[in-house]
């Protein structure tokens, strides 16, 4: 798992990296150097380089910052271009909604997107209903826009006849960008803009309500949003950011018809192939897509609405180009704003912390060949001898495109051992992996990141176990999670089954038993709760589908893509904290029914729901108002430190998880038990600290999935039994 933007206080160097003559890696702190010559020798493919003239005055006691042994990261950059273009954001909104109160709330949220993007961005607008409008920004005096109809699919060509488009060549001029009625200079624009964002309203269609879907033209707009991007603004950093108020059901990328009578497609529908618009529309958007991965654009797009939206079928627009999905109920809640504002949010310098344009390229040495990647990337088709046949991922290449990324993008890389078991590798070698990250900064600087690890090897008479010490249950789970959803998503696999079969084998690899004797299985401490995290990611809602709607389970798994390996082991074992009058500090507790005690508070962090529970003595307190009375000091400071902790979560964590405040027998308390192991189900549960009738609580979870003591049981009795 490798996040290129990771935080940190890096090396930055202002001159161009020196690479292997043969094999084009970097100079890093693994090479061999012999100052006397002047010369440096390759890690990877053991070639002698001589180093460059301004390298002359190098010696043991003046190294060069490639060289120092804890610079194994570092970062090239070269001067701002003359050509360089500010980020470009284009908006595409939908007002094809129902209440008058979703527009106001839509109307805030771009009102403060407008205020935290830097004054010298590009920035546009295009609304959509049943037509799509698009507005001219250069023209003050009034509001002017060209229409497009909702239902006809219309070329690039056309879209730039229509709006009067000179396509503008990539590098040339930052003058040439300035040509233009649509995307302009955000501080040349902001009035007029903010004038027109405060006057919009609901699309003004006829329908029948109660009885028909408004028209919603979604495919038709991106596609119109696309064509002017990549007219004016080719292979430049930018984003457009789709705010959409319900499912597109007119025109190309339609996911569902006008009449309510028939539903949107569910997963039973899925299963049973009778979703009629599914496959049409994947293809449209995963067209559109390929175009805006051409030019380097990104596609983010925010859902508010109580049913779905199409994220199912539109997802591969922000999964193929880096781009973003929020998904809530309405833009009414906050999590819109919110994710909205953290999107612009900036770095320390004061500079956007999205990265664009980036492509990320994996030199190893000759024992090891690349399998393939998984994330928010796109393969280059650049492929050498070390490029594995086996593709696990997007495979068949060893470099690959992201349009865009930001400090918390992580992508998973996945190799195969290739050394013959009888070529020993001498102790003093290294297996090495370089990452080499370009990308373009919002100044306008080219930056390179290249990070170098190396390994050591293992001999094979040390058997597997020798490999232990240097393994990473929590990276591998992440790893695991990220390829099970990957072979769920484009190979038809039975993800359960994969699981399965890969805990299994992994245990009969690295445990110790006695053949057919369950109860001799022993974990080595590195592993120990590895089986563990297969439980809960076999039962959680990344890979089951029960309960979930297909647009949920494209949000879901999007951000296990895209996040790093802290983030992406909540999404598999949700983080559960208790909080009591016994202690001061919270506690973690076991995500189990034990957990759930009538005088405790728990605090549940799913990454996507951050959930408060009162057990039932606290909320019958609570509920009598002992907080508030005199000498309940404490009561009081332990209903607040939960929700101050919530607080941080929510206000750190992009996008905004949903928030929920429930009690012990609530209806909404089912977003905690969902995620509970029903081990204890119909158990009575007792907390010392509890008097009276509340001293005692009988909590359910009904439930088809087996309990973790019971899964352990079973896996045990594979394992022993496995014949390989």
């Amino acid at each position: 798992m490798y996040t290129p933007l990771k935080r940190g206080n890096l090396p930055v160097v202002q001159y161009n990296p020196v690479n292997c003559s043969k094999c084009l890696s970097y100079l890093n702190p693994y090479c061999a150097v012999d100052f006397a010559s002047k010369f440096w020798t390759c890690p990877f493919c053991s070639q002698k380089n001589s180093f460059p003239p301004n390298y002359a005055g190098m010696d043991p006691q003046h190294l060069v910052s490639e060289l120092f042994p804890e610079n194994t990261t570092i970062e090239y950059r070269t001067p701002i271009s003359t050509n360089a273009v500010p980020p470009v954001f284009l908006f595409v909104v939908d007002t094809a909604m129902k209440h008058q109160d979703e527009i106001l709330h839509l109307k805030k949220a771009l009102l403060q997107a407008l205020q935290a993007i830097p004054s010298n961005c590009f920035v546009g607008l295009i609304t959509y209903g049943a037509n799509v409008q698009v507005y001219e920004l250069s023209y003050p005096h009034c509001r002017r826009c060209i229409v497009f109809s909702g239902e006809t699919e219309v070329t690039p060509a056309g879209v730039q006849t229509l709006l009067g488009l000179h396509p503008v060549k990539p590098g040339t001029s930052h003058a040439a960008q300035l040509n233009n009625k649509y995307i302009l200079p955000l501080e040349s624009i902001l009035e007029n803009l903010t004038s027109i964002v405060e006057e919009l309203q609901i699309d003004p269609q006829q329908f029948k309500k109660g009885e028909e879907r408004k028209a919603c033209a979604t495919g038709v707009a991106l596609s119109v949003a696309l064509a002017i991007m990549e007219s004016i603004f080719p292979k430049i950093g930018g984003r457009i950011i789709n705010l959409s108020a319900g499912p597109c059901t007119v025109g190309p990328g339609v996911v569902v018809g006008r009449d309510l009578s028939e539903p949107i497609r569910s997963h039973y529908h899925l299963r049973k192939e009778e979703a009629k618009y599914v496959t049409a529309a994947i293809a449209y958007y995963n067209k559109l897509a390929a175009r805006a991965v051409a030019q380097g654009h990104a596609v983010d797009i925010f859902s508010a609405s109580l049913d779905q939206t199409g994220l199912l079928e539109m997802h591969p627009l922000a999964n193929n180009t880096g781009g973003v999905l929020v998904s809530t109920e309405s833009f009414i809640h906050e999590i819109v704003k919110q994710s909205l504002r953290k999107l612009f949010q900036k770095d320390d310098d004061g500079h956007l912390s999205m990265k664009f344009n980036g492509t990320i390229e994996v030199i190893q040495s000759k024992e090891l060949k690349v399998c393939g990647a998984i994330g928010h990337l796109q393969s280059l088709g650049k492929k050498n001898a070390y490029v594995s046949e086996t593709a696990m991922g997007i495979g068949g290449t060893n470099a690959w495109k992201m349009c865009t990324m930001d400090p918390n993008t992580s992508y998973a890389f996945y190799f195969e051992v290739v050394n013959a078991h009888n070529n020993i590798i001498p102790a003093d070698n290294y297996g090495l992996v370089q990452f080499r990250t370009n990308y373009i900064h919002p100044s306008g600087e080219r930056v390179q990141r290249v990070t170098t690890i190396a390994k050591t090897w293992s001999p094979p008479s040390a058997g597997l176990n020798a490999l232990l010490p240097g393994f990473d249950q929590e990276a591998c789970a992440a790893l695991i999670a990220r390829y099970a959803v990957f072979k769920a998503e484009n190979e038809e696999a039975q993800p359960i089954k994969f699981i399965d079969r890969h805990l299994i084998q992994f245990i009969h690899a690295f445990g110790s038993y006695t053949k057919d004797a369950p109860e001799s299985l022993k974990y080595p401490p590195q592993i120990a709760i590895y089986p563990e995290f297969m439980f809960h990611l076999r039962r959680g809602n990344l890979i089951q589908i029960f309960g979930t709607s297909p647009d949920e389970t494209a949000y879901y798994r999007h951000y296990l893509l895209r996040e790093s390996v802290s983030s992406c082991l909540i999404m598999i074992q949700p983080a559960l904290d208790s909080y009591s009058f016994d202690v001061d500090e919270p506690q973690p507790v076991l995500l189990s029914l034990s957990s759930v005690l009538p005088d405790k508070i728990l605090l549940l962090d799913t990454f996507f729901h951050v959930v408060v529970f009162s057990g039932e003595t606290i909320a019958a307190w609570r509920k009598a108002g002992y907080q508030d009375q005199e000498g309940y000091e404490n009561f009081k400071q332990l209903l607040e430190v939960p929700v101050q902790d919530a607080t941080m979560i929510l206000m750190n964590r992009f996008p905004m998880p949903m928030y929920v405040v429930c009690d012990q027998g609530s209806s909404q308390a089912r977003f905690l038990l969902a995620v509970l192991d029903p081990g204890k189900t119909g158990a009575t549960l007792s907390s010392p600290n509890a008097v009276g009738p509340a001293a005692t609580t009988s909590q359910e979870i009904y439930s088809d999935d087996v309990p973790l003591s019971v899964f352990m049981e079973h896996l045990k009795k594979k394992v022993v039994s496995y014949e390989g």
